[in-house]
């Protein structure tokens, strides 16, 4: 019977150990171990993502495992119930069908709800902790979203590599918030019409890989991205006809992967291919012929006249 148990820990080997200890195999036994989930560190000052290593354990002690026994039954035989007398069937009134409740609509967030002068304070002080100087915040309510702009010299540093940056200050603001007022509220952070640009820019490139997929019959897959941006790309490719989008993978490594609606076509095989081509057989000789032989009485030029006028 085969045993097995699931540990857990920051490294592969601690999660090895963890899960060999409950296992609890002799030292004789070949245990088998099976990486489940690879460590992953966290991000933006060790406060976003990361998991611990996850492994799993397992050998086989040998002996067999026991089927329970199914339980005999035994068979009896009914006596015949007497036959009751036909009875009238009575007639069912049907209740009338209450109509369902109409859903309460979702009060929207306003201004009054939200403390935008701490939102700001406390993006701030965030935003300064990167060594950016003087950062201008604005913030306002609008359809139950709070969006705050940033002003500043340097927005690279904010936006960050493909904008990791900004989403952790935005998610860091919005626990902000819901610590506060103790509900769920949408934040949007903005810096220098950077999501309207990245927003143009990822439309053109869903439709242009769109296109080739289509025209190809291959798959395309995207770089990782957050869940705003796939939505993005999902939305560019379904005005393209031929092609679907499906996101695959886990975690950071999430991205969006284009495909052809029937299925990956199969790529030409052009057996023509490049190269030298093998020589052509020779004609045959005849031996017969008469070979040409060179002569040295015969001059290289023929005779040349030169004219000369008489005066």
């Amino acid at each position: 019977m085969i045993k097995e148990f699931i540990g857990t820990g920051k490294t592969i080997e601690e999660a090895t150990q963890n899960a060999k200890l409950q296992l609890n195999a002799p030292e004789t036994a070949d245990v088998h171990v099976e990486i489940i989930t690879m460590p992953e560190k966290k991000k933006f000052f060790g406060l976003i993502g990361g998991c611990d290593a996850k492994v799993k354990v397992s050998y086989d002690d040998g002996k067999k495992e026991k089927k329970p026994e199914a339980p005999k039954k035994s068979v009896e035989k009914k006596a015949s119930a007497p036959k009751k007398p036909a009875q009238k069937k009575q007639e069912v009134k049907e209740k009338p069908v209450q109509a369902p409740k109409a859903d309460k609509p979702e009060e929207k967030i306003s201004e009054k709800d939200i403390d935008l002068d701490y939102a700001c304070a406390y993006l701030k002080t965030m935003i300064e902790g990167l060594k950016v100087e003087n950062p201008k915040i604005t913030a306002k309510v609008a359809d139950g979203t709070v969006e705050m702009n940033i002003e500043c010299e340097d927005y690279g540093i904010i936006i960050g590599r493909r904008g990791e940056t900004l989403d952790s200050l935005q998610y860091l603001t919005s626990l902000a918030i819901k610590n506060v007022t103790n509900k769920y509220v949408r934040v949007t952070l903005n810096v220098g019409d950077y999501r309207a640009k990245r927003e143009e820019t990822l439309k053109a490139l869903a439709t242009k890989n769109a296109n080739y997929v289509a025209r190809s019959g291959r798959r395309y897959s995207f770089e990782p991205m957050n869940p705003y941006e796939r939505r993005i790309i999902h939305t560019a490719v379904q005005e393209i006809e031929g092609v679907t989008s499906r996101s695959i993978g886990s975690g950071m490594d999430r991205r969006v992967l284009i495909e052809p609606e029937g299925g990956v076509k199969h790529p030409y095989r052009n057996d023509r291919r490049g190269g030298r081509r093998p020589a052509s057989p020779k004609a045959p000789v005849d031996a017969n012929r008469e070979k040409k032989v060179d002569r040295a009485d015969i001059p290289k030029f023929g005779k040349i006249q030169v004219n000369k006028d008489n005066d």
